[in-house]
């Protein structure tokens, strides 16, 4: 997905807001500021793409906090309140009579754990209030082809996303095993965002298969490690891709995977949303 003309207020906005989370000093606020819009000046144009863009924001705000991982206590705080929203997501999930469309819920749902995304209003003390009603609102996507699809496959590349949401991911990924299916997991091989990482999920006391992915914003094959490549590429597996990030990037050469990739988020951004034809706001569960 290429950027739209409104994507350059958001990199800034999102730009500030982090900054002002993780660094204290001004001067270095501003120095940070500087070089990302004279990156984005160089680099920001109709051929770019969100995530790529954002990656290097991210290497930037590193840089300028001094901290390898900025929002580790944001992530922190995130799977805290995801595993006390948990037994809601097990409820719903034991109560449907659509056990795999439960599933895209809960994991579409958790999606919406995002911060800085303009438009888009996420906060740890009022997502539970939204949490289940969310759970219920519209899912866009052809779940009978994904159903068919999804029974059809033996092997899942589970694509994670953001902290927070893992934890239902987490919950997600026992239930296709359960069901018969061999899963690797591929979250982030170090900090980016709020992404979830290797570390992430040993602290999660996660016990299942992992092949780190690499330390970027979606996917992105030339910035990948070898093993994730290996499983990306291979037509047994069916890919899960959690988030808008993964959107951003994979769609950009997904006629390469056709018939065997998911898009699973919440369209929290018009960019996003106008790309994939749905409302912003809106659950979805898109079958390339």
């Amino acid at each position: 997905m290429n950027v739209k003309p409104e994507c350059l207020s958001c990199l800034i906005d999102r730009a500030i807001y982090m900054c002002d989370l993780v660094i204290d000093d001004e001067s270095r606020k501003f120095e940070a500021l500087e070089e990302l819009l004279d990156y984005a000046a160089k680099n920001f144009s109709k051929e770019s793409v969100p995530a790529l863009i954002g990656t290097q924001r991210e290497e930037i705000i590193k840089k300028y906090s001094g901290r390898d991982d900025p929002y580790e206590e944001l992530k922190r705080k995130s799977n805290e309140v995801a595993k006390e929203l948990l037994p809601i997501a097990e409820d719903f999930y034991k109560n449907s009579p659509d056990k795999l469309e439960a599933l895209i819920r809960i994991m579409s749902t958790a999606n919406s754990m995002e911060y800085g995304v303009r438009g888009h209003t996420f906060d740890h003390d009022s997502f539970g209030q939204v949490f289940e009603e969310t759970l219920r609102e519209q899912l866009v996507g052809d779940m009978e082809k994904i159903r068919s699809l999804i029974d059809e496959q033996e092997k899942i590349l589970y694509i994670l996303d953001n902290c927070g949401e893992v934890i239902f991911d987490i919950f997600a990924i026992e239930r296709f095993i359960e069901m018969g299916k061999e899963v690797v997991t591929a979250p982030k091989t170090g900090p980016i965002i709020n992404d979830a990482t290797v570390k992430d999920l040993e602290d999660a006391e996660f016990k299942h298969k992992v092949v780190p992915s690499g330390a970027y914003i979606g996917t992105n094959p030339e910035m990948s490690t070898k093993e994730f490549l290996e499983l990306f590429w291979n037509p047994e597996y069916l890919i899960l891709a959690k988030g808008m990030g993964n959107y951003e990037t994979i769609s950009e050469f997904e006629d390469e995977l056709k018939g065997r990739i998911i898009y699973i988020l919440r369209a929290k951004c018009n960019s996003v949303a106008s790309n994939l034809k749905v409302n912003k706001g809106e659950l979805v569960a898109r079958l390339v």
